[in-house]
């Protein structure tokens, strides 16, 4: 059986208050691996970041947006999609004029009656967290907080709802921990190697592998930053992003506003 393990490679500081860098929530990765973008929940703002946390000013802006948690990049790395938990909603930035080119929230997508439900009215702290793109199909994957876990697939044009998936025990959504209904789910980053997702949990402190064909969960990682009797685990991890090429997985932590860089190693 193949099993998967992380090897803490690097932990950088990205907390940058001049900026209003303070809570990392999304993460993602460019196209070509050499940058990384995230948001801040309590700023107005996007940040680009290298690989090893440094923020690049000049390539960071702010947009007329607060309550940001999710993150993710388009294929050709022209426009950025960011989660507005309070609405609900699918943001398109474009990066090039800096600027939002839509909105979209749930809502107003087709099918929306299918899980209308599972967002009360008026709204819980519980809505969307996290975005990432199907790289195979361009279809965006976003995820909801709990109660309960949902996955959501909508198509490339973000006006469709095209299925979903409860994150469920019965799936092997399940930490040794946390009762059922304490699991979260705060990110996500879409594997194109294996066409699985990478679920981070921030009270679980750990990553599900999950494949979407199958509806189940492959492995459960936790995110370990120190080795000895009693490893130290990542406080608040609400961003993930996975470089497939490079099997690098990218982690930030909410709370310590922290960037740590994990080598992926497949053993057989």
């Amino acid at each position: 059986m193949t099993s998967i393990r992380l090897e803490l490679l690097s932990r950088h500081r990205i907390r940058y208050p001049g900026l209003g860098l303070n809570e990392p929530s999304g993460l993602t990765l460019n196209s070509d691996g050499s940058a990384l973008y995230t948001v801040s929940d309590d700023t107005k703002a996007v940040f680009r970041l290298d690989l090893k946390g440094r923020v690049s000013v000049s390539d960071s802006f702010f947009i007329g947006l607060d309550d940001l948690e999710g993150i993710a990049l388009r294929g050709d790395d022209s426009e950025l999609l960011v989660v507005q938990e309070r609405s609900n909603s699918v943001v398109v930035v474009d990066l090039s004029s800096r600027s939002e080119r839509s909105r979209r929230p749930l809502s107003a997508m087709t099918n929306y009656d299918t899980i209308a439900h599972h967002f009360p009215d008026p709204q819980d702290n519980n809505g969307l967290e996290g975005i990432t793109v199907n790289t195979r199909n361009n279809h965006v994957i976003l995820v909801k907080e709990r109660q309960p876990g949902l996955l959501i697939e909508l198509d490339s044009t973000l006006t469709t709802i095209l299925s979903t998936r409860l994150l469920q025990p019965s799936q092997g959504f399940m930490h040794p921990e946390l009762k059922a209904e304490k699991l979260d789910f705060s990110g996500l980053s879409y594997d194109s190697r294996s066409d699985t997702l990478w679920i981070v949990s921030d009270k679980g402190r750990c990553l599900f592998q999950y494949d979407w064909a199958g509806d189940t969960v492959l492995q459960r990682l936790d995110l370990t930053i120190s080795t000895g009797d009693q490893p130290k685990r990542i406080r608040k991890p609400e961003g993930v992003a996975f470089d497939p090429e490079r099997k690098k997985m990218y982690v930030v932590s909410d709370r310590d506003a922290d960037l740590y860089v994990f080598k992926l190693h497949v053993d057989c």
